[in-house]
């Protein structure tokens, strides 16, 4: 029995060491920070003897609406399809969403960068459409300098599905349609070590709209809708690095 476990663990082991599209699917380095911790081997080691394939890639897995109410059988709140939203405050002002491996930065009251109130614009309204607005030259090169927020120093903002991924679809008007994860606390003059806040309004995602390239998706955490406005308009905007 031993033998067999310690086989696993190494077949684990040789994945984890392997390609990076096979560390990113959480065969070892779930939150995709380039390191593997001892849990993380032992995450590689129960998909190992539950859910890898044969080529020791283990399934994605996708996130939930969050709705839990029905409206009769076959409506998302009966059928409730996808991974249930699951997160972890990792206690130094991040948040990890424990279905894709990605690492979210949480908002507060402080004052700062992290600060719930502040709003950036995307780019250029004109070709080439660049984004090069303040969310890059203000909010990503704040948290990027140095040792980086967290330390980490590959934050970006996330594509619009993934933002969209953490909207809680249970949580009904005004919102803010997330998690508490993201909606704690927030109060008085709280940092990112204390609370989690979340604005029940548009949020940048970095995905530009093709029809128009001088707009770009956002996502409206109100009621959880995406939607499109000018590279050159103000919304808020919330980091991620990692994931699948």
């Amino acid at each position: 029995m031993k033998r067999a476990v310690w086989g696993i663990m190494g077949a684990a082991l040789a994945v984890m060491l392997g390609t990076r599209g096979a560390l990113a699917q959480c065969c070892g380095d779930c939150n995709g920070d380039g390191t593997v911790t001892v849990d993380e081997i032992l995450t590689a080691v129960n998909h190992a003897l539950t859910s890898c394939t044969d080529d020791h890639i283990c399934p994605q897995r996708f996130p939930a609406t969050g709705q839990t109410t029905t409206f009769g059988p076959g409506s998302d709140g009966d059928v409730r399809a996808g991974a249930t939203l699951s997160y972890t405050d990792n206690g130094d002002g991040t948040i990890t969403d424990n279905t894709t491996g990605r690492m979210w930065e949480k908002k507060d009251q402080s004052g700062g960068i992290h600060d719930w109130t502040n709003r950036y614009t995307w780019g250029m309204t004109s070709a080439p459409y660049t984004m090069d607005g303040t969310m890059v030259t203000a909010f990503l090169a704040t948290l990027n300098a140095g040792a980086g927020f967290a330390g980490h120093t590959d934050w970006r903002i996330p594509n619009v599905k993934e933002l969209q991924s953490i909207v809680n679809y249970e949580i009904p008007f005004p919102g803010p349609a997330v998690d508490g994860a993201f909606n704690t606390n927030c109060a008085g003059n709280c940092t990112v070590l204390t609370c989690s806040c979340t604005q029940p309004f548009t949020y940048w995602s970095s995905t530009t709209g093709l029809s128009n390239p001088s707009f770009a998706w956002y996502v409206n955490f109100i009621y959880g809708y995406v939607g499109n406005d000018t590279k050159d308009s103000e919304s808020y905007a919330r980091a991620v690095r990692g994931g699948l």
